[in-house]
């Protein structure tokens, strides 16, 4: 009786653990799409709207993005913050992991040294299901991917106008989170005072004489991974 019960209790144990992995293993979202990429050596395949592709050392390569590998995921569903502590140009082609795949004209790099993605700009979500293989040799690879939008903390949308001044002392102020993290070209400085104060940004019209500097100027905010544009204009 006692051989019997710990049989069942095994038997239990087993079904239990593979229940468990198949249920850790996450679907695809809605909108993923299955794409055969053939390297560069067999007609080329790109990814969606990108340039990047695999090449003959069977690595996903680009010119104009930044590619991050995730790591092992089990999936494409699996949600991940973008990574963008270590992005390069050339990765290997690894079953089983995921990738995220940024236009690097959407990417900044603030004074922090944090890299954050710009809010509203898509980027790629990646997974490779298999190679793709002939006669033993790689040809490319079988993957998902999805375009996705990055986590918007709340900020403002891309290129806001906060403010149109027009003479000395104007000031404008909106509420941000406190660990926001600014950002503005050097030349913005000597027309306007800005500062965080209380969880709000706050910009004041400095110079004297503003008919002489009449445009619109930018101030780039980070919260997390996220960044926007906000501008201040002086007519």
């Amino acid at each position: 009786m006692m051989k019997k019960g710990l049989l069942i209790s095994m038997l239990a144990g087993f079904m239990f653990v593979g229940t468990a992995c198949k249920d850790e293993i996450p679907k695809d979202p809605s909108g993923a799409v299955t794409l055969n990429m053939l390297d560069e050596n067999n007609n080329k395949t790109w990814l969606g709207e990108s340039d990047v592709y695999i090449n003959k050392a069977n690595n996903f390569s680009s010119r104009s993005c930044y590619i991050a590998e995730v790591g092992a995921t089990g999936g494409l569903g699996k949600n991940m913050p973008p990574k963008l502590d270590n992005l390069v140009r050339e990765a290997a082609v690894t079953p089983g992991h995921a990738y995220q795949v940024f236009d690097q004209e959407t990417i900044r790099k603030f004074p922090s040294g944090v890299r954050s993605i710009m809010v509203g700009a898509s980027y790629y979500r990646l997974f490779v299901v298999s190679l793709i293989m002939k006669d033993s040799i790689s040809t490319g690879a079988n993957v998902k991917y999805i375009s996705v939008l990055p986590e918007t903390y709340g900020l403002l949308e891309y290129g806001t106008k906060i403010a149109d001044f027009n003479q000395y002392g104007d000031e404008v102020s909106i509420d941000l989170p406190e660990d926001a993290e600014l950002f503005w070209e050097e030349g913005t400085f000597v027309l306007f005072h800005i500062e965080m104060d209380g969880g709000k940004l706050k910009v004041r019209l400095t110079t004297p004489e503003p008919w002489n500097n009449v445009g619109d100027y930018s101030i780039y905010i980070r919260v997390g991974s996220s960044f926007t544009e906000v501008i201040v204009s002086i007519s």
